[in-house]
């Protein structure tokens, strides 16, 4: 690891940067038609969402008592018509 043994001198003037008031008028119009586009949209009150969460989680208990299970696809890729191979085995040799 390094270390830095050398005189302090000051970095040169740096140009102070500068916002193109055309890139920042531009920048303030994306920013105000977004905020105009969320005020549009209907609000969903927490309450809602919290019905809506308790619907799907009593629908989800109904599934699992009736024995439906969701398969993931790797589930049903692995779902071909190959045989278990526990089920085709013969009897045990000793």
């Amino acid at each position: 690891m390094g270390s830095f043994t050398g005189s302090s001198k000051g970095l040169p003037d740096q140009p102070v940067r500068t916002v193109d008031p055309e890139v920042e008028r531009l920048a303030q119009m994306v920013v105000d038609g977004l905020i105009a586009r969320l005020a549009l949209e209907r609000a969903v009150p927490a309450t809602s969402l919290l019905d809506n969460l308790a619907g799907q989680l009593e629908q989800a208990a109904a599934l699992r008592r009736l024995g439906v299970v969701r398969r993931t696809p790797s589930q049903q890729r692995s779902s071909s018509p190959t045989p278990d191979p526990t089920l085709t085995r013969g009897p045990a040799h000793r």
